[in-house]
């Protein structure tokens, strides 16, 4: 398996170059941290590979397959913003099952029980999102991007909403569950500690540029 191959993706905006020729691969069951300053292309090539964003030039693979042109919801990734996106008018469980409505239901309810205690939220499957605390909130978004098995989990700064404690506790708790599902990641960060405990390697960009790995 070669896992996710970017080539000299280049993304235009009418300001300039959001993303400018990158290539980097993320190997199977691998955790890559993109570390830059805000405005410096990190997001805009998390969401090109999502398929998001109109290329210029360049291409991208899974396994060696091309999936440059395919659509967003055909690639098998799944893209988790900064602010979890959770539903306000879904319970936890209606949550983290959303993606699975093509599922039968007892084993759709038998997979959001897994990721309940994956989390560490055995028991919240009732409770309204509006009553989770920040972290809580960002479990159950982590849970629902695991849901369906991803190729691919693209996560967005999912932890800078978050104070520095709870921001490094969650850190740690976000590579224990990448690591024990074997899901690869790409994981855009501003923070270098955070980079550094998520990831297996950690490269930077800036200017749309990526920079030597650190």
């Amino acid at each position: 398996m070669a896992g996710l191959e970017i080539r000299d993706l280049t993304v235009l905006y009418e300001e300039g170059v959001a993303v400018d020729h990158v290539s980097l691969n993320v190997a199977p069951r691998e955790v890559v941290a993109v570390l830059g300053p805000s405005g410096s292309g990190k997001s805009t090539l998390l969401r090109a590979v999502a398929g998001l964003e109109n290329l210029v030039s360049g291409s991208l693979s899974w396994d060696g397959a091309d999936v440059t042109n395919l659509p967003t919801h055909e690639r098998g990734f799944v893209l988790m913003f900064q602010d979890g996106q959770l539903f306000p008018h879904l319970d936890v469980a209606h949550n983290i099952g959303y993606g699975l409505f093509r599922w039968e239901k007892a084993a759709r309810a038998a997979r959001v029980a897994e990721l309940l205690r994956v989390v560490g939220l055995e028991g919240y499957g009732e409770r309204p999102v509006t009553a989770l605390s920040g972290g809580e909130a960002q479990r159950v978004a982590l849970a629902r991007s695991l849901a369906p098995a991803p190729k691919l989990l693209l996560l967005d700064e999912p932890l800078s909403a978050l104070d520095a404690e709870l921001r490094a506790q969650l850190g740690q708790f976000v590579r224990q569950t990448l690591t024990d599902s074997g899901t690869p990641a790409l994981f855009v960060t501003h923070d270098l500690q955070e980079a550094q405990t998520v990831a297996d390697r950690v490269v930077t960009m800036d200017n749309g540029k990526l920079a030597l790995p650190l």
